[in-house]
């Protein structure tokens, strides 16, 4: 599959939000040496069998666990205090946790062209018995009159007015079922939004996939003269496999460094972008979600529904 061309004929994931107008990219084109990070890797979960815009009231959640991981040695690492923790524990079929995880709803194109309907309904977000948070996108076609109409139904989840952060380190792990004409995404937003609005609240894209074969990672800033916002990117290869997703917020640089499997891919700091909103003192809340059309266009039929987006954990620390 081909992937599109987000910085030229098809419009940037935050910039469309608004429906704003794309802006080439500040892009970084070349990948940054493996480096260690600082803060301890969180463990593997032990199993028995194994964007209108977001809702905005954003607050500071607080919750703590404390766990004690293990290295593939045995030797017992320092624990890890996580201020967010969802392993998606619970039964077939099970919600989400709500004390964690709100849903935004409704259709209406969300700013860019989007085909979808999020819902709250299980048929879209549902935890899958074995660990895993599903987003589901399903497909329903009607034909009356002579005439078919084709909905599609999905769903964002997002933790505005149940947690939020300022810097530390955020991580998931994700398996992404790449279709042309899916959209799906993992993305952080400044809780500020409500009282400044976007861009001016700031935006970090972790993951974007726009149903080619590589995930785009980009950092939003405010007012830009041309069309609201700069942007600076990559894009780095992604397949249908699991894969660790990290955003590192530096307290010293106050920067973003980003990870894929442990490899660092791209660094942004605060002097590389015009209005540096980041260090502010202004926590971020997350959104996951599965969108249809918009950038990615329209599924072509060949496309088989329903397409999931697989979660099996999300840490903050």
């Amino acid at each position: 599959m081909s992937s599109p061309d987000p910085g030229n004929a098809q419009l940037r994931g935050a910039q469309q939000r608004l429906g704003l107008r794309s802006q080439p990219p500040i892009t970084d084109l070349g990948l940054t040496a493996p480096s260690a990070d600082d803060a301890p890797r969180p463990p593997r979960k032990h199993r028995v069998s194994r964007r209108t815009f977001v809702s905005m009231a954003a607050g500071l959640g607080v919750g703590a666990v404390t766990q004690v991981p293990a290295r593939a040695s045995g030797t017992v690492r320092p624990p890890v205090r996580y201020a967010f923790e969802d392993e998606f524990g619970g039964p077939a079929g099970g919600a989400p946790d709500p004390s964690k995880w709100g849903y935004d709803l409704g259709g209406g194109g969300w700013g860019n062209n989007e085909l979808e309907v999020y819902t709250s309904a299980r048929a879209n977000s549902f935890l899958d018995g074995e660990g895993h948070l599903v987003i589901r996108a399903i497909k329903s076609a009607q034909t009356s009159g002579g005439q078919t109409t084709t909905t599609y139904q999905s769903a964002r989840l997002n933790t505005a007015g149940k947690f939020s952060q300022y810097q530390g380190i955020f991580e998931a792990r994700i398996k992404l079922d790449v279709q042309p004409g899916l959209w799906p995404a993992w993305w952080a937003v400044g809780a500020n939004f409500g009282q400044v609005g976007w861009p001016a609240c700031g935006e970090v894209d972790m993951l974007e996939n726009f149903g080619g074969s590589t995930v785009r990672t980009s950092v939003h800033t405010p007012d830009d003269p041309g069309t609201g916002v700069f942007t600076k990117d990559t894009a780095i290869a992604v397949d249908d496999g699991w894969h660790t997703w990290r955003m590192s917020w530096n307290p010293g640089t106050e920067g973003f460094t980003f990870y894929k499997d442990g490899v660092t891919y791209m660094t942004v700091a605060p002097t590389q972008m015009a209005n540096w909103c980041f260090s502010s003192g202004v926590p971020v809340s997350m959104v996951l979600n599965l969108a249809v059309g918009g950038i990615a266009g329209t599924p072509p039929d060949t496309v088989q529904f329903p397409v999931t987006m697989l979660v099996d954990y999300v840490r903050v620390w």
